[in-house]
């Protein structure tokens, strides 16, 4: 009888003990991640319509020919009164609002869309209170305006974020 309350006890201390332990498991962490981070995030681009290097810019990068925008190439230089570069129909669901207080000669552009693509690995310390998380984010809907900036939109990118275990549960720090 005594051997078996000893054994109940053991076994009621390996229960304890394993209840106790926090996990984090890597759909949770994506989940975090996801939130704090706000992904998908936008990548955008600014054209400067009147500057006349960006009218070369967008003329060597295609852009007429896959028809988003005109350019004017009989521009003086100089002269910065008109626009050089204007958007097409097909451009407009691209076209970001301006920011607060951002020139009208400025037009931002949707570039690509940043995603979370995966959690590779969660390393939770010792203590249990902290984890580090390894996972990468990947480019969608890349569109020809990705052509201005010189980012490779076709690579994976591995990043990492340390988390923290508080009493309402695991947060990014």
């Amino acid at each position: 009888m005594k051997t078996f309350k000893i054994l109940f006890l053991f076994s009621a201390a390996l229960i304890v003990c394993a209840c106790n332990k926090i996990s984090l498991t890597k759909e949770e962490a994506y989940k975090l991640i996801e939130q704090h981070r706000k992904y998908p995030q936008i990548q955008s681009y600014q054209i400067y319509t009147k500057d006349a290097e960006d009218g070369r810019r967008v003329l060597d990068a295609g852009l007429e020919k896959d028809g988003l925008v005109q350019a004017e190439r009989n521009h003086k230089t100089g002269e910065n009164q008109k626009a050089i570069i204007r958007f097409t129909d097909k451009a407009s669901e691209l076209l970001l609002p301006p920011d607060k207080g951002q020139l009208s000669s400025v037009q931002k552009v949707k570039i690509a869309e940043e995603v979370l693509d995966s959690v590779v690995s969660v390393q939770v310390s010792e203590q249990q209170k902290t984890a580090l998380v390894t996972f990468t984010t990947k480019y969608i809907n890349v569109n020809p305006f990705s052509k201005l900036d010189k980012k490779d939109y076709s690579q994976i990118k591995k990043h990492e974020a340390k988390l923290s275990l508080t009493k309402d549960g695991w947060t990014v720090q």
